[in-house]
């Protein structure tokens, strides 16, 4: 494999031919975003801030408002913004185990937590696997809590037919990069409830516009996104270190502002896209199940029954941390950059015990998937070349990975 070829861990295509006419306005197909989100996704009463984690804190603060509950379940394995968007919001941090068979909250650990004192319970949906989100509206319901969709990673998935993201009292989007389409940074929050849509519109009434220097910057990353995306030349940005690409941060004090028309006119021109970018990440995480289960020292986390898995990224748990190591080390090797993800189990950040809640259940589940997980690429970019690679060094059967695909 050349040297000059590196294979991104994640990521969605962003052809400069969307980017340049979103910079003006009035050019192109004038449909409303939000006119375009009911249409695809179903999803009501769109707001749209400067990230993912603006939109669940903007949400959270709204949430809040009547209720004197301060704590809000969230899944112990989770993205580092998720815990950030609680802590910006003020409330305090309840964790709940996560089953490394499906990825999703442990049913029977949310169970045993006492959640008279959730304001609400935040949904996992990590790597575009949908949670059980029907089982979890009805806990969130019967302990008198809201549930939050998290869909930032699950953007066009469905579970049992509905678009994730439109269940609970209200879901957002992310449309960071690595996410299912990229506006270099956005959130999308909504939801069917129109009182709580009035509030969350008070607290988006408050906020800043984005700076113009923020505008410029948002064009120039897309223009350079756009560009290095493929892996021909996606090595260069792997040797830039302070780009910190893929790094995760616990970061309570992030900038919260509305996003720009330019990045809303660019994602509107990419959505019609996502459905495209979805099937080929499915197929090519179908393979790559094909090709690996069965692998002794391997666990393909499965999808939910029911679901409609978008994969922005292929998981599997490896038997141990030092047989992740070695799997990283080869696949990057061969020019593939797979990805341990979220380094530490949310209970285990550092700096994170003021934000929890006091006397917090143990969570070994989200512990052990910390340890032993990894994530394959699937994203366009990927090739039937790169996935016969994969196969074959998570088989460590060199003879055999390319047969396994066929």
């Amino acid at each position: 494999m050349s040297r000059f070829r590196l294979v991104p861990p994640a990521g969605a295509p962003l052809p400069a031919r969307s980017v340049l006419p979103s910079v003006l306005p009035g050019l192109g197909d004038r449909r409303g975003f939000a006119e375009l989100l009911a249409a695809r996704l179903g999803a009501q009463n769109p707001f749209f801030v400067l990230s993912g984690r603006a939109a669940l804190t903007i949400l959270l603060k709204a949430l809040r408002q009547g209720s004197d509950r301060r704590e809000v379940v969230i899944p112990a394995y989770t993205c580092f913004s998720v815990p950030s968007a609680v802590a910006r919001a003020g409330l305090t941090i309840r964790l709940c185990d996560v089953d490394p068979k499906t990825l999703d909250l442990d049913l029977n650990a949310l169970v045993r937590l006492d959640l008279g004192r959730a304001l609400c319970i935040v949904s996992s949906g990590l790597y575009g696997l949908p949670s059980d989100l029907v089982a979890l509206e009805q806990i969130a319901r019967r302990c008198g809590g809201f549930l939050v969709d998290d869909a930032a990673q699950c953007l066009g998935a469905t579970q049992e037919g509905r678009a994730c993201g439109t269940f609970g009292d209200a879901g957002f989007y992310s449309l960071g990069r690595g996410k299912g389409i990229t506006a270099m940074g956005g959130g999308i929050l909504v939801t069917r409830r129109d009182d709580l849509a009035r509030r969350i519109q008070r607290e988006i009434m408050a906020l800043s516009r984005p700076a113009v220097w923020n505008v410029c910057a948002a064009i120039v990353s897309s223009l350079v996104y756009a560009a290095m995306l493929r892996p021909s030349r996606y090595w260069l940005l792997d040797h830039v270190p302070f780009l910190e690409l893929g790094a995760s941060h616990f970061e309570p004090d992030f900038p919260i502002a509305q996003l720009s028309a330019y990045q809303r006119r660019l994602a509107r021109r990419l959505l019609p896209l996502l459905d495209s970018y979805n099937r080929i990440r499915r197929e090519h995480a179908d393979q790559l199940r094909v090709g690996i289960e069965g692998v002794e020292g391997i666990e393909v986390p499965r999808p939910l029954e029911g679901a409609n898995p978008v994969y922005l990224r292929f998981p599997i748990l490896t038997r141990d941390e030092r047989h992740r190591a070695g799997l990283l080390r080869a696949l990057r090797e061969a020019g593939i950059v797979a990805s341990p993800s979220y380094p530490t189990s949310i209970g285990d950040i550092p700096g994170i015990a003021t934000y929890l809640a006091p006397d917090q259940e143990p969570c070994p589940g989200a512990r052990s998937i910390a340890t032993r997980i990894l994530t394959l690429p699937t994203h366009s970019g990927v090739t039937q070349r790169d996935l016969e690679v994969m196969v074959r060094i998570i088989r460590g059967d060199h003879e055999r990975g390319s047969e396994a695909l066929r």
